[in-house]
């Protein structure tokens, strides 16, 4: 498997499952991905989430903030959801199969 595709769906995981606790704005979604990635840059997590929404997986409206610009927050739509459930069965399924190899 080419490292990069992994990061890659380990990255759109999980930037899917943050957003199913709570609508973000894409500021916020970087730095909560990037505090528990630290290797990955801020460029790296908007690309994740635009793609995700030019899939349906997110939708976005305009948010206002007390003081401050209209910002865009973003929620996990059915499609994200259902792409998310599929994921987080991949992502069991290699738990488990390092398990079986001895691997934790």
């Amino acid at each position: 498997m080419d490292k990069g595709q992994m990061k890659k769906g380990v990255l759109e995981l999980s930037v899917l499952y943050t957003l199913t606790t709570d609508e973000l704005y894409g500021y916020d979604i970087m730095k909560r991905i990037t505090e528990i990635f630290p290797e990955i840059n801020e460029s790296t997590v908007y690309a994740v989430l635009r793609r995700l929404h030019a899939d349906g997986c997110t939708e976005s409206y305009m948010g206002e903030h007390s003081g401050g610009p209209k910002r865009k927050y973003y929620r996990v739509t059915k499609k994200g959801m259902d792409e998310l459930e599929k994921m987080l069965a991949e992502w069991h399924d290699i738990i488990n199969a390092m398990k079986k190899l001895g691997i934790k």
